[in-house]
């Protein structure tokens, strides 16, 4: 595993949360450009106002302090839900991992931390959501996400 070291978010990372958020839309191939992500207040969502209430994130940096890795976890409302909503009492998770830093460990390693802050904060459940075909469903899988019972198609939910 690459070594690193973790962070809590902060309002300085909004910029890391947009390019993430882009990223991660354009995980199979541009679809999207940061113009579009700016102006649907849908996707926007994602990092506008970060962090607000309850919002909790981590940042991975490599040795030279290069960010390698982000996760980060929203509370959305059914009025302005996320792709991954399930209830106004279950955050929303996102993690974007630097594409040539993948399979290192990192997804993993901050997934494994953002899980620990939150259960440490009292949150029963983390929710996600995911595209057909997406490599990071196996990391999901692995971090015992599952399909989120009445939850649309590639929301997973961990409890």
């Amino acid at each position: 595993m690459t070594h690193c070291s973790v962070r809590a978010a902060t309002a300085a990372d909004r910029g890391l949360l947009a390019r993430a958020t882009l990223e991660n839309l354009n995980w199979n191939g541009p679809r999207f450009t940061m113009r579009e992500v700016e102006e649907n207040p849908r996707l926007r969502h994602y990092y506008d106002g970060w962090p607000g209430g309850d919002d909790l994130g981590l940042v991975a940096e490599d040795a030279e302090g290069v960010v390698v890795g982000v996760v980060w976890l929203r509370f959305f409302t059914a009025e302005d839900p996320g792709y991954g909503f399930v209830a106004d009492t279950v955050p929303e998770l996102s993690i974007w991992v630097l594409a040539e830093r993948r399979g290192a460990g990192i997804g993993g390693l901050l997934l494994c931390r953002v899980v620990d802050a939150a259960r440490s904060r009292g949150v029963a459940a983390i929710s996600l959501s995911v595209e057909d075909g997406n490599p990071a469903a196996r990391l999901y899988a692995r971090h015992g996400f599952r399909p989120a019972p009445d939850g649309a198609q590639g929301c997973l939910l961990e409890l």
